[in-house]
Order: structure tokens, then sequence, then C-alpha cells
């Protein structure tokens, strides 16, 4: 806008040769682009032919590979050893089997010179490396004990990572080998090579001083490079986003050329290091490295631009100069139309030209007649727009709205089939899963038991699920009518502690009624079943969220209505659930604490039923303390 504003401030002829001088830059630094990028791309397609990246990155990912693939072949041979599996799946009692293993792993390391051979087990967690030696017990609170944990839980059977190692004092770079009993996992196996020989290898390889080589893995985490300081760190913060995504996804050895956040210009090529295009190796080379003959193409051609420019500059101005000052006469003729001046008169000089501007000034005659009448339409026009464009605002904000609400119902609707789909389907797998097993003829007796056991709870979790949802689908529909009776309040809450104090038991919860604000003996005039179910639907929720500890039920009498209260020691509620926690569709992520095992519909229902009782439900709550639950009624319908 600046620069747009201080244009308009120029003199006609000042703007005059801006422009001309701006076009013709402009034609020379096209011109120079397109002799730039021909000569650029001659010289490129010669380098692409001849494929000399290519090479060079063949020639490091081949030193590379021969350098891996004995670590590779080493790790394989260990996990496939009979006498270590069985070993390992014997809980490492043999000790025959011991000295022999121990005797093997030393023998490797000593025999083909690798910093470390090691061997994990899955059920002992004892890490057995060479020299005869248990090194460590690998444990899960270990961060230094990371890798083994991934390695047994990722779906690949060969993987590297760099880590330090504490008895050697220095960083390596390990080959990792799943072990198998059949199709059970029961060690980790592998070698650890010397990333720094490895690297030695790259150096030999590069085209440039500043050429980088990297060997990254399918997620562009970086395993080796020249610069300590890179390994670990992701490829994409050294190339463009773009390029990272190519090289992961594009399982073919390929070259392309990129620029950097720098504005450097590099050449890209990637080749993989292995037939599963899991690991690849990266080249990354300057080209005004590879081709310092553009650098001097790029001088030239800023240089012939500037003397161009000059010279054009000069010529414009002069002829900038007989068209001007006519332009000034018409310009001050124009602003004395703008003020509402329309006797003004255009010069009689400009009226006696033959060219464009001698019929530019005649028009100004015709358009001075013309000019106020269609001010007074265009007035009354505006005031027209300016009331259709109050009236349009109204049905727009109208249509937000509307769309809004169409897009939130969607949203929810959509969400609550996502969930409802998964607690439907968990169970029903069970069912399905144990009923096949209940067909085989060879299961024992105990078997069976157990079997139908996990189908019967199968079931009722799945009736607990289609409840709840055939209940709030009642509730929403308006089609449930309360029937009024006279409740005793302490046998209601008496006859509730009895109905889950099994439950309670099975997960050593301590369940209590707490009378201790309410010594009367109380009578409520409301529905018992509606009643029930609410009390039921918050009991079992406090249970079901609660480890260790207590849930409480109990009532308070405040005035003409009652108050019940559930309160729990379980995980909690976040302060930013609370809002949401009684609505439909919407539940609150328990799941990375504990398995929810339900819809998740328990307390929308319960808000529903207190709607149609005349009471109202509220929630006081602390993340990883506990919840209470408060349900006010009214003592009379």
């Amino acid at each position: 806008m600046k620069v747009k504003s201080w244009f308009r401030s120029l003199k006609i002829r000042y703007q005059f040769q801006v422009i001309v001088g701006l076009l013709v830059v402009s034609i020379f630094a096209i011109s120079g682009i397109v002799h730039y990028n021909s000569v650029k791309d001659s010289v490129y397609d010669r380098y692409r032919e001849r494929e000399v990246l290519k090479v060079m990155l063949k020639a490091a990912q081949g030193s590379l590979q021969s350098s891996l693939e004995r670590a590779i072949e080493t790790s394989e041979l260990l996990a496939d050893d009979p006498m270590l599996v069985a070993w390992f799946k014997n809980y490492e009692i043999d000790v025959n089997y011991k000295r022999l293993i121990l005797e093997k792993l030393n023998k490797l390391h000593d025999n083909f010179g690798y910093s470390s051979v090691f061997a994990v087990n899955i059920k002992t967690r004892n890490y057995w490396c060479e020299g005869y030696k248990k090194l460590d017990v690998v444990s899960e609170s270990d961060p230094d004990d990371s890798w083994f944990f991934n390695a047994i839980k990722s779906p690949e059977e060969m993987e590297f990572n760099i880590d330090y190692n504490k008895e050697l004092g220095k960083t390596m770079l390990f080959v990792n080998v799943l072990m198998h009993d059949e199709e059970e996992v029961i060690g980790v196996s592998g070698v650890g090579v010397d990333p720094w020989l490895l690297i030695s290898e790259f150096e030999k390889h590069k085209p440039t001083e500043n050429t980088c080589l990297w060997l990254v893995d399918r997620k562009g985490k970086i395993l080796l490079s020249s610069n300590i300081e890179e390994i670990n760190s992701s490829l994409n913060n050294f190339i463009p986003k773009q390029s990272f995504q190519t090289i992961l996804q594009n399982n073919q050895n390929n070259s392309l050329t990129e620029q950097l956040d720098n504005g450097q210009e590099v050449e890209l090529a990637y080749m993989s290091l292995t037939n599963n295009n899991k690991y690849k190796v990266v080249m990354l080379t300057p080209m005004s490295e590879l081709f310092p003959v553009l650098n001097m193409i790029k001088r030239q051609t800023f240089w012939f631009a500037i003397i161009f420019l000059l010279i054009t500059l000069l010529v414009v101005a002069f002829l900038a100069k007989k068209i001007s000052i006519p332009l000034q006469k018409l310009q001050k003729m124009s602003l004395q139309f703008a003020k509402g001046n329309f006797n003004e008169k255009a010069d009689a000089s400009l009226y006696e030209r033959n060219d464009e501007l001698g019929q530019l000034a005649r028009t100004f005659d015709s358009m001075q007649m013309q000019l106020s009448h269609y001010i007074d339409r265009l007035n009354s026009a505006n005031s027209e727009l300016q009331e259709e464009k109050k009236q349009l605002k109204v049905l727009n904000d109208q249509l937000s709205d509307a769309l809004y609400k169409a897009s939130e119902s969607e949203r929810l609707t959509q969400s609550f089939l996502a969930n409802i789909s998964h607690e439907i389907r968990t169970p029903m797998n069970s069912i399905l899963g144990f009923s096949q097993l209940l067909e085989h003829p060879e299961i024992n007796q105990e078997d069976k038991v157990q079997y139908a056991s996990h189908v019967v709870k199968g079931g009722q979790q799945l009736l607990s699920i289609l409840d709840s949802i055939i209940n709030l689908s009642k509730f929403e529909s308006g089609v449930v009518a309360p029937k009024f009776e006279i409740i005793n309040i302490q046998e209601l809450l008496k006859d509730t502690i009895d109905l889950y104090k099994v439950m309670a038991d099975q997960k050593s919860i301590e369940m209590s009624l707490d009378l201790n604000y309410s010594k009367e003996d109380l009578c409520l005039e409301s529905d018992p079943a509606l009643l029930q179910l609410v009390l039921n639907n918050l009991i079992s929720n406090a249970i079901k969220y609660t480890e260790i500890g207590f849930v409480k039920l109990g009532y308070k009498k405040r005035g003409s209505k009652i108050e019940f209260f559930v309160s729990d020691s379980g995980i909690g509620i976040s302060d930013k659930d609370l809002d949401v926690v009684f609505k439909p569709f919407r539940q609150v992520n328990l799941s990375q604490t504990m398995g929810s095992g339900g819809a998740g519909l328990g307390l929308a229902i319960v808000s529903k039923v207190l709607q149609i009782l005349g009471g109202k439900v509220r929630v006081l709550s602390e993340l990883n303390k506990g919840s209470t639950f408060y349900v006010e009624m009214p003592l009379k319908k």
C-alpha cells in the first residue's frame, strides 16, 4: 500500500518513466532468466544423463551396505540359533547352554571385530553380551532400555538404532533382530557397530567439500551423519518438507533439484540401503559447487540489466515531458469536476489537437453535461444498495447460524456412531471368538466353562450398551411418562447399596451408605424406577472409574428438596470436560487411564431422566482425586 501511494503521488512523466523502466528491466530479466535456465538445463541434462551424483551415491551406498550386511547376517544367525532360542525359552536354566552361548557371543565379537554382540531375553529381561557376562537387566522404567521395548512391539523383524553404550563409553549403531519361537517373540539379538567406521566410508565418496551424506530410516530419522549433532534428529530439519516426503514415499532411486530456506540451490539424491526400502542413503550437494559457471552468468545478467535501465530512463524522460504537460491541464479540470464545479472548461489549445489528448479534451465537454445527472442517480442507487446490504447481512448471519448448527449436529452424530460401533464391536468380537473356541472338540471342561463365562460377559456388556441407547432414545422422544409413588429414601438407598455391593467387593472398593447428615426417615414422591435408574448409573460409573478407595452414597434434606450424593475417590474429571459430561453423544476421553467398557451414555440418561422428574444434577470433581455427583429432587411432585 505504501508503494502504491508513493507511485500515485508522482507526476505523470515520472510514473511513465517508472513503468517503462520496470518494463525494460522485466523484459531483460525474463530474457536473462530464460538464458540462465536454458544453460542450466543443458548443464543439468548432461549431468543427469551421466547420472554423476547417482554414481557417487551408489558408491557410498555400496560401501555402507557391505559393512552393514555382515552385521545384519550375524544378528539374524544369532536370532535363528536353536540353542539360544531353547535356552531363552526355558528361562536360562540350563548351565551348559549358558556356557556354549556366551562362548559364541565372545567368539563373534573377537573374530569379526564388532564393538558389541548381545542377546536379551524377553522373559527374564537379562542382557547377555561378549566377555561371558550379563551386562544388565532391562527395565521399562529405564529410558536407556526403551530400544528393547520398541523393538519387541515393532512389526519389523530388523531395525537399526543409535544409542550410547555405558560400558564401552561411546555411541554405537546397533542392529536389532527379533528372536522367535514359532509365532512368539522371545527376545532380541544383535551386534553393535562403531558408527565412526561407517561415517569414514561416507566421507570417502563426497563429491564436494560441503556435501552432506545421511543414513535415514523410513520416518526420516538420521542414523548416521558426519556431524554427530545431527544423529537422531529428523532429516526434515535440513531439507524442504516436500522433498522430505518425496524421499520417504518414493521407493525408486532418484535425484532432484531443490531450494533451501536460505535460498541456496542444491541437488538431492537418494537410494535404498536394503531391498525393503526401510533405510535410505541421502546425499545433498550445493549446486554452486557443482556448476560455478552458473554464478558467473547470473552476475553478467544483473549488470547488463542495470546498463539498459539507465539508457531507457534517459529516453523515457524526454518522451514523458511531451505528454505530461497536457495531462496536467486535464488533471486540473478533473479536480474541479471532483469539487462539483462543472463550469470549468478545458484549455483551448487542447481542443485543436488531433491526437488522443485532443479527443480526450472534447470528451470532457460531453462528460461535463451528463456527470451531474449521473451523480444524482448514483446517490439514489447507493441509498437503495445500502438498505439491501443490511438485509443481506441479516440473511447471511441467519444462514451462518443454521450451517453451524447443521455441521455441529452432523459432527456429533458421526462421533457417536464411531464410538458406539467400536463399543459394540468389542463385546461382539469376544462373543464370536469364544463361541468358535467352544465348538472345538478337543477343549477340556475347565476351558469350556471359562470360554462360556467370557461369552456371557460379552453378552451382558452388549446388552448394557443397547439398553443405554434404547433408554436415551425413549427419553429424547418424550414417550416416557413418570409414575409417581411414595418412596422411602433410606430403604431405596440401602437396596441400591446391596445391589452394587458385589461389584464393589470384586474391585476391593469400600462401598458405604452415609446417613450422617440425615437422621430422620424421609419419604419422596417420585417415579421409583426412573429414580433407581439415575442412582444405578451414577454408582456404576463411580465403581467403574475407581480402582482404589471408596464409593459413598447418601442424601441431605434442604428445605422442600432432597439432595442425593454419590462420591468416589476415582480418576476424576478435568475442568474442560465438566461442561460436556452430561451431553448426549459427547464422551469424556478416559481411555488414557482405563477402558470405559460402555457407550458413554450413562450421564446423558441421568440428565434426561431428571428433566422428566423435575430434578437436576451437578458435579464437583478434581482430576486424579475423585468426583461427587449431586442430584436435587423435590420432596413432592
